[in-house]
């Protein structure tokens, strides 16, 4: 479906109910509010990822302005306050009270910038394979040698220093094979890719900005966040790699975080560590919601 916001049209989906038969009452469920990952893909990877959790909670993902099936507007609008100003939006246009909103990757960038500028607005908060805002380009080329050599550093390097078309379809032909630990990722990726319709003016727009410094950065505001958070990450990421993803767990320190790492898991934590990812956030959920439903 479509839900209209004041200047775009985001394109939704929900994934199982909210309320199950349980005897003879109906039992509510958590909901949680998906922010997929980027920029540049949209929600389809995330429906892949979390098709366990699914049978546990409602599930509402969304394309992000600039993204898939949703309208793409105005690349004046592709930033962190307005993708996070969107998610504040649809959650008030669905009727979803305290949401609970899962960010991943990128995503988790705009759940972290949600965070501080609508602090009132989130019951909960989770950041999954995600650094809310701040990456160590010199880290993930080294984690990236770590785990694929030198040519993967290489192209690490090069689509960090230059940004372009060119590095970054060498990244994704030889770096994005190695965002999994799990045996078999090369020949799936072939398959999710498929599933996503790719938006790499978005990609090269936010990157930039990060890159020059034009783009929000939630961190010195993360003394604002009053919602539970938590964090969930793979020791292994390339991506956002975990020494900075424990100096962001230190940064939110003046909340309720919560913090697992995933013992070798690397971007793709809800592939390479399902059973204890899923279990996470479901925990999680199902206490924050608890919290702001009536009794």
């Amino acid at each position: 479906m479509r839900v209209t916001l004041q200047d775009v049209g985001l394109y939704v989906d929900v994934s199982g109910p909210a309320l199950v038969p349980d005897g003879d009452e109906m039992r509510e469920r958590p909901t949680i509010v998906t922010v997929h990952g980027g920029p540049g893909s949209d929600h389809s990877l995330m429906k892949v990822g979390l098709a366990d959790l699914g049978d546990h909670a409602q599930l509402i993902y969304y394309d992000q302005r600039g993204h898939g099936r949703s309208d793409h507007a105005d690349e004046s609008t592709w930033n962190l306050t307005r993708w996070a100003t969107d998610l504040r939006d649809l959650c008030d246009a669905l009727g979803i009270g305290k949401p609970i909103v899962l960010g991943s990757s990128f995503g988790g960038f705009v759940a972290a910038a949600y965070a501080v500028l609508f602090p009132d607005h989130p019951g909960g908060v989770i950041l999954a394979n995600t650094t809310g805002g701040r990456l160590d380009q010199e880290a993930s080329v080294e984690t990236f040698r770590r785990i694929g050599g030198d040519e993967a550093a290489d192209v690490m390097a090069w689509d960090a220093r230059e940004l372009s078309e060119e590095s970054g379809a060498a990244w994704d032909r030889v770096c994005m094979p190695l965002l999994s630990a799990r045996p078999g990722f090369p020949q799936e990726l072939a398959h999710r890719v498929a599933l996503s319709i790719p938006t790499t003016e978005v990609n090269l727009h936010f990157n930039r900005a990060l890159k020059s410094g034009d783009e929000l950065d939630p961190w010195p505001m993360f003394d604002r966040v009053v919602c539970p958070v938590l964090v969930v990450a793979g020791t292994d990421d390339p991506v956002c790699t975990i020494n900075v993803v424990d100096d962001m767990v230190t940064a939110l320190s003046s909340t309720d975080v919560r913090y697992v790492r995933l013992q070798g898991a690397r971007h793709i934590i809800f592939r390479d560590a399902p059973q204890e990812a899923v279990a996470a956030v479901l925990s999680f959920a199902r206490e924050v919601s608890g919290r702001h439903t009536a009794p």
